[in-house]
């Protein structure tokens, strides 16, 4: 499905006048499997809660992913360059790395939270706040066999997606739910209600809010 998908990617931005994509090498299966201890290596002594690599195990729709392409996004022609259209950004594994949803110090009503279970490969694309698509390591989410949910994080303005450091529970009115139970079917979907229409660089929040206009049960 992902080939199907990329490749009906690929026929609409090439129909795009202002837009191109760009795509990063094929990674092999000893670099996906480098990508738990690369990201507990860059932040094993800074997080309230350390990350724990042995929970994050590379899901199987988004290793065959990077055996295709490492990264993948979306660029427009702005002015006289060339803009990121952030509803579209799939991560390279050094970007994954950073842990763009990882918190530290951070407190919600003076007690201290954390977020060591989100893995960011993606920007959402929001208009107003920075937000990512993570993928969701502990196990009290619902998860299918060789996946990770698909959470998506956008804490910069108001934290609903962490934990407490001190008992380990959820927020109050935590925005857990998943958006797809499986990279396959989450690429599936960012990819068809990106190509349904011409390329504009306006079409934002519509783009990550498709993802819960579905019932769970179609999340498979």
């Amino acid at each position: 499905m992902i080939l199907d998908d990329l490749a009906a990617l690929r026929q609409w931005s090439v129909l795009q006048p202002t837009v191109r994509l760009v795509e990063g090498p094929p990674l092999v299966d000893e670099e996906i499997d480098r990508l738990p201890e690369l990201i507990d290596e860059a932040h094993s002594s800074r997080l309230p809660v350390p990350f724990r690599p042995e929970d994050f195990t590379v899901p199987r729709g988004y290793r065959a992913f990077l055996r295709i392409c490492s990264f993948l996004r979306i660029e427009y022609r702005d002015g006289g360059g060339w803009a990121t259209y952030e509803p579209f950004n799939i991560f390279s594994p050094q970007e994954v790395a950073k842990g763009h949803s990882f918190i530290d110090g951070a407190t919600l009503d003076d007690e201290e939270i954390y977020t060591s279970f989100l893995v960011a490969f993606a920007t959402a694309g929001y208009a107003t706040e920075a937000s990512r698509w993570c993928f969701y390591t502990d196990a009290d989410v619902e998860r299918q066999d060789g996946e990770l949910a698909i959470l998506c994080e956008s804490n910069d303005f108001e934290c609903d997606l962490a934990k407490y450091v001190e008992t380990g529970l959820w927020v109050p009115d935590p925005f857990n739910h998943p958006a797809s139970l499986s990279f396959a079917d989450w690429f599936h979907r960012l990819v068809r209600v990106v190509i349904q229409r011409p390329f504009d660089s306006e079409r934002t929040d519509e783009i990550p809010n498709s993802f819960y206009q579905t019932s769970a049960g179609e999340n498979g």
